[in-house]
């Protein structure tokens, strides 16, 4: 059986990092994201998912994405304009993790360069990263100028739909000869991944964007990365746990010379799935670990948990009602 986990994002208001809040898995209702630099919504969708705050099977959401394991779907405004080549997303960790990647470590960063040839990664820094710019490495992107444009994006799915926007704000034409979603997609991370053409686009705080990540490599009944052919390679990930979640950021680009791991970086919003399974963390003491968490201990009492984040969600649709 897989170690229990959690899932946290940022507090209600506060900054975007460290997340410290726990977060529904598995809701159909959204859940308020609202900090320094983002307003707006998310869901975090894990199948086969067994941990705290379990809100549901998910079904409502894998039943639509095939092959995919977990999904963080996020839908809001940013409080501020943005340079398309200035946001990244991805993982940071506050520790190094060099002395525990597990054997099959060069071949999966060939398989996420592959996968995502934006990506930037240090895994061997004292706080590794790997980050890519956020409107190229979104499995499903969309972005609305207008209110009335926001309603295509109701539920638990972000509908790709970037096109018309970017040539509206100062982008090409996308070039794809089929309608469907897929060849959109592929069509704007093909564009976005020229970092000549990010530096064209420029994102209004006005904007109404629809961000989703998903995929279907990490297996969270097993705890392993799936790598498919022709890497073709299975990584049991609680074997090397070092005490560290896996924590999501979206942020901004960092100085040259600067570290992007850190409260130092302005981070829009992030989210972190953490372990906090007590057999898993005796094994990990008994190897001379412990365990690292931005967030107070796993409160026994999750239905007053829930209750809170359920009273949060009603205050935020009543004073904001503008925002999904």
């Amino acid at each position: 059986m897989a170690p229990r986990l959690r899932v946290l994002i940022p507090s209600k208001g506060g900054k975007g990092y460290p997340p410290t809040a726990p977060c529904p898995v598995n809701a159909t209702e959204p859940t308020p994201l609202i900090t320094d630099g983002f307003e707006g919504s998310i869901w975090v969708f894990v199948k086969g998912y067994n941990g705290d705050h379990k809100a549901g099977d998910g079904d409502e959401y894998f039943k639509g994405r095939d092959g995919i394991s977990y999904g963080i779907v996020v839908k809001g405004k940013f409080k501020d304009d943005f340079n398309a080549d200035e946001v990244l997303f991805g993982n940071v960790f506050e520790k190094p993790i060099r002395d525990n990647l597990p054997w099959g470590t060069s071949i999966a960063t060939k398989f996420m360069y592959f996968v995502d040839p934006t990506v930037e990664a240090d895994i061997y820094a004292d706080k590794p990263w790997a980050l890519s710019p956020a409107l190229a490495t979104m499995s499903h992107l969309s972005l609305a100028s207008s209110a009335s444009s926001e309603s295509t994006n109701n539920g638990v799915y972000v509908t790709e739909d970037t096109g018309e926007w970017l040539e509206d704000n100062g982008g090409d034409t996308l070039s794809y000869t089929d309608t469907d979603e897929k060849a959109q997609i592929s069509a704007r991370r093909k564009w976005l991944g020229k970092k000549d053409n990010r530096r064209q686009i420029t994102v209004p705080k006005d904007t109404f964007v629809g961000m989703e990540f998903c995929n279907g490599l990490l297996d969270f009944n097993t705890l392993s990365a799936q790598l498919p052919p022709p890497f073709s390679l299975s990584i049991p990930l609680l074997k090397y746990w070092d005490g560290q979640p896996v924590t999501y950021v979206c942020q901004n680009r960092p100085p040259a010379g600067q570290s992007p791991v850190g409260t130092d970086t302005s981070v829009h919003f992030s989210v972190a799935f953490e372990i906090v399974d007590e057999e898993a963390k005796r094994a990990l003491e008994a190897k001379g670990g412990a365990v690292h968490t931005s967030a107070p201990a796993p409160d026994k009492k999750i239905d007053k948990d829930d209750k809170e984040i359920a009273r949060d969600d009603d205050e935020e649709e009543e004073n904001n009602d503008d925002v999904d």
